[in-house]
């Protein structure tokens, strides 16, 4: 029996940065830090290309996806 394990992940530039990428936009993500209780993700995408200039727009729309979903997992919020 022959068993193909096919690596199907991508974007490993992102992988690599993540943990560190979720602590910088912690405060973005908490709504108790925004605005009238509403969080600021719409401004995760800018401190994630400051802070990582060599992830590409496609990197930095992904980790930005993936942040705000580990925090709503994280927090059970939807």
């Amino acid at each position: 029996m022959d068993i193909r394990t096919e690596e199907r992940r991508q974007h490993h530039r992102v992988r690599a940065v993540f943990d560190q990428a979720f602590e910088l936009c912690r405060p973005l993500l908490d709504p108790r830090q925004g605005i009238a209780g509403h969080p600021l993700t719409h401004q995760v995408p800018l401190r994630v290309r400051e802070h990582f200039p060599e992830l590409s727009q496609e990197e930095v729309m992904v980790l930005s996806m993936a942040l705000r979903a580990a925090w709503v997992r994280g927090h059970g919020r939807r």
